[in-house]
């Protein structure tokens, strides 16, 4: 073990890292009484975080209790043989740091990266300009969602970015896509929360929607002046053929002439790659058969043709380059538009994203000296242990690196220095698209870099103790193998010496290799169901197997046949709230509410109804156009209840009348858990829910049981850090270079590309075709990919501890090939390199699958907690929200009742938005429909007061409830506020007795309208009680 203050630990899967880190936090921990305050622990999951700080006190309490050297544990010895303490030392000094720890808990700092970075941001809030409580936000998508939609909004209001939104629209249709830019905005606005983007991001931030206008025209230009030198050329070479009688035929293939013709038509590829095209200035294009007087026609112009052929070609690369530009010009412009909404979106709200976090640290706070930030943290750490350094963006590293180095290259008031522990895998590096790098550990382990004055040590740590020995060396050899298809000679390296673990003393374990003969669902899904089986019948549980699979699509696939042929299932899918029919049927009764005459609608509702009916079909026919009449009758519920009541009631009451948990639906409790949080962050009414379950029901879940006797299914990503008894890995062909849509930055000149100095092209093959620079750029971005699918595969075979099945496909190409840029291809080269492969054979065994000695059995009792159902509805049950309220019952309605009208006025603006105002406050439950004509006729007695109704009039700017900044910087909101041109008038809505102070508020308000250059024309108070009275002030 490291002795070094700077170590680095190369931690394989299963080779024991978290032991490893404890030990070496233990010996900080146990050396002096205060040092648990100074050690800052980060890693990058709260489940990491957990299993961390049991390990430690768990080790501490277990310390305490050794009595004798026969029980002590191994890191018991470890650090009575690697410390000055001695046996009858430490479980009396364990038990001691035990009880400060606790005693001081908040000091015990074990977190996540982004738990810490909150921590710092909140400290430096005030400094930064934002909000001190601001709401951090962890699910960026309606965020996006919401900025999308106001970018789109902005149709029709300005011409240039109509122009720019049309422009999109149309290209999208002349590609043959779909119109709908929306889902286009979506996927490009994912950019801005990607780290890795937000360097570029940074140089849009003063650029207008103009500027992409003028350089997506400028380009548009030099593509039509290059179309025509191309065709001009080409001509120029046909005509070459024509002045000297030269036929197609005379040139080998025709290839030549056939690709001149085609240019010509305005045919332009962009791929010159065939070997007649690479070797046309070397090579005799003709061939041997064509006549000699030919053969020196062509001679003696092959010269001509070689350079009007590379002209032509140089122009075609140059003329694609500014076309890939400008098919990216639109979206380019519009993510800067996107960005500035989120932005005003954000501070509307008080809302920051966590993936802001570390942009903010990097631009406002790393620079403050160490010191300083310390003081504001409360806390100065001399010890740092990073694990899973490999997950750690660059900015979180670099933001981490002043603290770091403050703490290791000084002294504290004893001359002690600080030290640093990374524990990492670069070949489980997976989260790239949220900036984790493998070359920043690479870089650091093999000394490229040197972000301190102290030198690194390098420790690998050469066991697996997770898997069996036939697993190990199973993967050892199999990625040894593949090593050398990795294009980059740095990442070959670390593979290889990534895949030399060392076995343990568990002998044993089985992998079976499976390549299908022809690829599809069924037979993945039925190999799958096979392996399940096999595994049962060797005394496995359904809750030992994990099958781990790329895409969520198959996983789908895989719950659903593996549910129908009897095998329980946990999945992220199986546990989606969209796949509860009864939570389904709950919101399409919320949709009925809201558009009650669209036949659909009824139709879904009815269906589910009609599980059970001997007729489903006649049933709802015959109910289809009158469900209101029909739910009442037969179930007795009334629909009017719902309509009226905030979103959550409405449902609580449809559970108990059509009666949906019987017992215990945890599908259902979960549905009703989600819809109380909508109605506090969003509001109760039913628009706001369905906006809400539109967005994002079909990715809202319940959280998954643990120990439950049942095959788990999940992503690669979601496996990471977990070990199974048993791993399935089906689908094993994934496409080494498969993105979806992938984008590159692309340096630009400046002066060339009107003040740009980066674009935003397509990632695609004919980058390579730019220029040297282009192709670097391209080939860098391709290496990366292709490491990051190699981990991933990595990732997978290491989870198992037992068996291990991987299910693939014999993918030859017609001469018998494999291809190593699938995994299936790579998995036949490794039989092959072995000697094992042989055609025909598609099973392959390594060691055996043994029967395990003791067939375990879930101990957890699963138990039904019923639905605990609301008793708002009883006569007697009455929430009193006001002291006041408490002694007098008519003062509570008349409080309630003049609040009502109050909103309802703040929602009408003209004459004409009475019902619409009305509408609403039935749909947000503040009247009941009973209620409605009496609270109409109060509302009409102001709006159409005689000396009022001017104001309610169409033809003036109507500021209603909105926010007045005052001089002394305090914030009033006037009840409204009619404005033409410079003139203004202020109403004041009140109830109850005439009082001094209403009025010297309504001066106030025309106070500050005056300020801002305004003539008041009327201050109005309205008095709104048995009858109207005006004041005028």
């Amino acid at each position: 073990m490291s002795s070094n203050s700077f170590t680095i630990y190369n931690a394989s899967a299963g080779s024991g890292k978290t032991y490893a880190l404890a030990k070496v936090y233990l010996k900080i921990i146990l050396a002096s009484p205060q040092n648990f305050r100074k050690i800052l622990a980060i890693t990058f999951t709260n489940k990491a975080v957990n299993e961390m700080k049991h390990r430690i006190l768990n080790s501490l309490y277990e310390f305490s209790t050794t009595t004798s050297a026969k029980e002590a544990s191994p890191l018991f010895n470890d650090i009575i043989n690697e410390t000055l303490f001695t046996f009858e030392d430490l479980p009396s000094l364990s038990k001691l740091r035990l009880k400060q720890i606790l005693h001081n808990y908040a000091f015990f700092d074990i977190s996540t990266i982004d738990k810490f970075t909150h921590r710092l941001i909140r400290t430096f809030a005030k400094d930064l300009k934002i909000p001190q409580n601001f709401e951090v936000v962890l699910d960026v998508d309606l965020l996006l969602q919401e900025a999308v939609e106001r970018v789109i909004g902005k149709a029709g209001e300005d011409p240039e970015f109509t122009k720019v939104l049309l422009d999109f629209a149309l290209e999208k249709i002349e590609d043959d896509r779909s119109w709908d830019i929306g889902f286009d905005l979506l996927k490009i606005g994912k950019l801005i929360f990607d780290e890795n983007n937000a360097e570029h991001l940074k140089n849009l931030k003063d650029v207008e929607i103009g500027d992409f206008l003028k350089l997506k025209d400028k380009n548009q230009d030099i593509i039509r002046k290059n179309k025509f030198e191309i065709i001009e050329n080409a001509d120029s070479i046909l005509d070459l053929f024509s002045n000297n009688n030269l036929e197609f035929t005379d040139f080998t293939g025709g290839y030549f002439p056939k690709l001149i013709l085609k240019i010509s038509r305005g045919e332009f590829i962009t791929n010159f790659s065939a070997a007649w095209n690479q070797n046309f200035d070397t090579s005799k294009p003709y061939n041997k058969s064509t006549p000699d007087n030919i053969k020196s026609i062509i001679d003696s112009l092959h010269s001509e043709f070689s350079r009007l052929l590379k002209e032509i070609k140089s122009t075609i690369q140059k003329t694609s380059y500014l076309q890939n530009i400008n098919r990216n010009i639109v979206p380019f412009a519009l993510l800067n538009a996107i960005q500035k909404e989120l932005k005003i979106i954000q501070e509307e709200k008080d809302q920051l994203s966590i993936s802001e976090f570390n942009t903010l640290i990097a631009k406002e706070i790393k620079d403050q000296p160490a010191p300083f930030i310390y003081e504001r943290l409360g806390e100065k750490y001399k010890h740092y242990f990073i694990d899973e350094f490999q997950d750690t963006s660059q900015m979180q590293w670099e933001n981490l690196i002043p603290l770091i180095g403050n703490a290791m290259e000084g002294e504290d008031e004893l001359g002690d220095t600080g030290s640093l522990f990374l524990v990492g895998d670069p070949k489980q590096a997976i989260y790239r698209w949220r900036g984790g790098k493998a070359e920043q550990f690479i870089e650091l382990a093999t000394q490229q870099k040197h972000p301190f004055t102290i030198e690194s040590e390098l420790v690998t740590l050469p066991k697996n103790y997770r898997s069996y020995a036939e697993i190990i060396n199973f993967n050892n050899s199999f990625f040894q193998s593949i090593s050398p298809f990795l294009e980059n000679t740095m990442y070959q390296e670390f593979f290889k010496i990534g895949n030399q673990q060392e076995v343990n003393q568990k002998d044993g374990g089985y992998v079976n290799l499976l390549l299908l003969e022809e690829e599809s669902d069924e037979q993945y899904a039925l190999e799958t169901l096979a392996a399940i089986n096999k595994c049962l019948l060797q005394g496995y549980t359904y809750s030992d197997i994990c099958i781990i699979i790329r895409k969520k699509k198959h996983g789908l696939l895989l719950a659903n046949f593996l549910m129908q042929n009897k095998i329980p299932v946990v999945s992220s899918d199986s546990l989606l709230l969209s796949g509860s029919p009864k939570a389904i049927f709950l919101v399409q009764l919320i949709r009925y509410m809201v558009q009650p005459t669209e036949l659909e609608i009824q139709f879904e509702i009815l269906n589910f109804l009609s599980e059970e009916k001997e007729d489903r079909h006649a049933y709802i026919f015959e109910n289809l156009n009158h469900l209101d009449t029909h739910l009442f009758e037969e179930y007795g519920f009334d629909a009017s209840k719902l309509r009226q009541a905030s979103v959550f009631d409405g449902l609580a009451y449809a559970i108990k009348i059509f009666n949906l948990i019987p017992n215990s639906d945890a599908h259902l409790s979960a549905f009703m858990d989600l819809v109380f949080d909508v109605e506090q962050k969003y509001g109760s009414d039913m628009q706001s829910f369905l906006d809400y379950w539109d967005k994002k029901g079909n990715s809202s879940s319940i959280s998954t049981p643990e120990n439950l006797d049942s095959v788990q299914i999940m992503t690669i990503h979601k496996s990471k850090g977990l070990e199974f008894p048993v791993v399935i890995f089906p689908y094993a062909n994934s496409n080494v270079f498969e993105e979806i849509d992938p984008k590159l930055w692309l340096p630009v000149d400046k002066e060339e590309f009107l003040g740009f100095s980066e674009v935003l092209i397509n990632k695609k093959q004919e980058v390579r075709e730019y220029g040297e620079f282009e192709s670097l750029l391209y080939d860098l971005d391709h290496q990366k990919l292709q490491l990051d699918t190699f981990n991933l595969l990595y990732v997978v075979l290491t989870r198992a501890v037992n068996a291990l099945f991987i299910i693939s496909s014999n993918n030859l190409d017609k001469k018998g090939d494999h291809n190593p840029n699938y995994y299936s291809g790579l998995f036949i080269h490794f039989l092959k390199n072995k000697g094992l492969y042989a055609q025909g054979k598609l099973e392959y065994d390594f060691g055996e699958l043994k029967s395990v000695e003791t067939k375990r059995t879930p101990n957890t009792i699963q138990k039904n907690v019923p639905y605990i159902y609301t008793n708002k509805d009883r006569p007697d049950f009455k929430i009193l929200a006001l002291a006041g309220v408490l002694w007098d019952e008519g003062l509570d309605i008349a409080i309630n009742q003049g609040n009502v009208i109050h909103t309802i006025l703040g929602a009408i603006y003209t004459t004409a938005d009475l019902e619409r105002a009305l509408q609403m406050a039935i749909q947000k439950g503040f009247i009941k429909e009973q209620e409605k004509e009496e609270i109409k006729a109060i509302v009409k007695s102001v709006i159409y007061h005689q000396d009022l109704n001017n104001f309610y009039e169409t033809g003036f700017e109507v500021l209603n409830e909105r926010d007045l900044l005052m001089a002394n910087g305090t914030i009033q909101r006037p009840d409204r506020v009619v404005l033409k041109g410079n003139h203004a008038t202020i109403i004041d809505y009140k109830t109850g007795e005439r009082n001094a102070k209403y009025r010297n508020q309504l001066n106030t308000y025309a106070e500050n309208f005056s300020n801002m250059g305004y003539i008041i024309d009327h201050k109005i108070i309205v008095y709104i009680n048995t009858e109207i009275q005006l004041e005028y002030i």
